[in-house]
């Protein structure tokens, strides 16, 4: 089966979550450890197979591509000053996937879908999986739920389910999902059900899409949402599922909502620790 080589992720927005510190650091590279949030969503998608990737960035921004461009002069320093060993630790930015950034005008159309919309002449033709910096998926060491979610995608469609209790679901929309041949397909997506019970186990919707190119067709029909006027890639999912199935991934992995103070401190402990 082939494997899926690109990937957008979505990473314009303003981090309104976690200002004042966002009115100065893009919510991207707030640092785990040693590296920015955007690292290690690019790392997720390099251990998926991903060989190339476009990041979606607000207008005007320049920090992404500092982090990933260019050290030669800082390299240079280094080594005049005798510090080339320092400069090792410069190496790991350099070992990621082919990186294209796309630059998205907040004071335009906004939504969800309009990363993907956005991202057309990259995707060029291909299959792709679609992520949000907002959400951060740890898998255990020698798993990736995204290499899982090309395989269940199958050339078609496929988003990852997160198991959560009920108690989680404040900021969520929620899989419904029905077994048929062996595989877990998506029926609808809810927003806000209060008709579950508390503790219950649910799955939702954490911004890990697998697509074939042909969905920009179905985003490029989607209308602005009546509430909200914004242009949303569920509702050209929901659209998708009316005609064709769309498969489920289970997630094994440990989730962190990395829009909120308390999501990117959870993901901190997890992953540096004390």
């Amino acid at each position: 089966m082939t494997t899926i080589r690109k990937a957008v992720i979505a990473a314009a927005g303003l981090g309104t979550r976690m200002f004042p510190i966002t009115k100065v650091i893009e919510k991207a590279m707030l640092p785990i450890g040693r590296r920015p949030t955007i690292d290690y969503i690019v790392r997720e998608c390099a251990s998926a197979g991903v060989e190339e990737i476009a990041i979606v960035v607000r207008k005007g921004s320049t920090q992404l591509q500092r982090y990933y461009g260019d050290d030669s002069e800082l390299r240079a320093l280094l080594s005049r000053r005798g510090w080339a060993e320092k400069a090792r630790a410069l190496d790991e930015i350099s070992s990621v996937p082919s990186i294209t950034f796309i630059e998205q005008s907040l004071e335009d159309s906004y939504g969800t879908a309009l990363p993907v919309m956005l991202a057309d002449g990259f995707i060029a033709g291909d299959s792709f999986f679609f992520l949000s910096s907002d959400d951060l998926l740890v898998d255990e060491p020698g798993q990736s739920t995204l290499a899982e979610l090309g395989r269940d995608a199958a050339g078609g469609y496929a988003l990852v389910g997160q198991p959560v209790a009920t108690t989680s679901l404040e900021r969520y929309g929620r899989l419904r999902t029905t077994g048929t041949d062996g595989r877990l397909l998506l029926t609808d997506l809810i927003e806000k059900d209060s008709s579950l019970h508390h503790g219950d186990q649910v799955l939702i919707n954490i911004s890990r899409y697998a697509f074939p190119a042909g969905f920009l067709s179905v985003l490029a029909a989607v209308a602005e949402h009546e509430e909200s006027g914004e242009y949303r890639l569920t509702d050209g999912l929901l659209e998708v599922v009316r005609s064709q199935p769309v498969a489920v991934t289970v997630s094994r992995g440990s989730y962190y909502d990395l829009g909120s103070a308390q999501g990117l401190a959870e993901a901190s402990q997890h992953i540096v620790g004390d």
